[in-house]
């Protein structure tokens, strides 16, 4: 049962790290402040390798959860 938990919580931060690259993205293409820059760009960036890892994570939980039951 405890890779089951590991699996959710992996899927909640992919998730979440998903409605950060969008939100990232559009602070990028509307700035409150020119001095942005390019930076919220880059966060997305990040951001979207987050989501790949725990989406890739939880998958591992979750595969790994299927060969503990009997």
């Amino acid at each position: 049962m405890k890779w089951d938990a590991w699996s959710v919580v992996f899927t909640g931060l992919s998730l979440t790290s998903v409605t950060s690259v969008v939100l990232f993205f559009l602070v990028a293409i509307n700035p409150k402040d020119a001095a942005y820059g390019s930076r919220p760009l880059y966060y997305a960036a990040g951001s979207a390798i987050l989501a790949l890892a725990f989406n890739r994570a939880s998958a591992w939980a979750a595969r790994r959860a299927e060969r503990l039951v009997p």
